[in-house]
């Protein structure tokens, strides 16, 4: 199915994404419609700056630099988007660190774009990423979440994400963090 997302998986480390999965698109139909879902490349910072702006009524919690740093360190990092079919704009991404060691995929940061948000499209890119992370036996999935960020608590638990543990003053207004975590899978047989 994603032969050659998997191929990135099980490559020896270096700098740059094989041509291969910098050229990956899969057709992904959520609620009946279809999107392209993509490696981010750097190019795409901006569009997921955009989108956290948006999404964010103006602030970024990121600035631009994060993210090109983020989207050019994939080594550990994956970060996906995902455009409309036809237009090719930008609708939401999704970036997630995978800690082999520790065999926890911990989702950075995930946004939609207000105006495509309440249609299953932060539902879908978790599942995907919840669905890599199995794959490539994970055993865990973890995520900070503002605690006053009770929409985005809902869509978590869910997908069966629970709180493990409060951080206080976490955000750089002062607002407290959960750390939600959901069991995926296990280690090979």
């Amino acid at each position: 199915m994603l032969k050659r997302l998997n191929k990135w998986w099980s490559r020896k480390q270096s700098s740059t994404l094989p041509v291969e999965v910098q050229n990956f698109v899969q057709t992904m139909t959520i609620g009946g419609q279809e999107y392209s879902l993509m490696v981010a490349q750097l190019n795409d910072a901006v569009d997921m700056f955009d989108i956290e702006k948006a999404a964010y009524e103006g602030s970024t919690p990121w600035p631009l630099e994060v993210f090109e740093d983020e989207v050019i360190r994939t080594n550990e990092r994956l970060y996906l988007v995902l455009r409309a079919k036809e237009t090719g704009s930008a609708l939401a991404y999704i970036g997630a660190n995978f800690a082999a060691g520790k065999k926890t995929a911990h989702i950075t940061n995930i946004a939609v774009h207000p105006q495509w948000q309440n249609r299953g499209l932060a539902k879908a890119l978790l599942a995907y990423v919840m669905s890599l992370s199995v794959q490539h036996h994970f055993e865990r999935v973890t995520l900070e979440v503002r605690e006053d960020n009770v929409i985005a608590q809902n869509l978590y638990e869910k997908l069966n994400f629970n709180v493990i543990r409060q951080h206080p003053d976490y955000y750089d207004d002062h607002e407290a963090a959960l750390e939600m975590m959901v069991k995926v899978g296990g280690a090979a047989k």
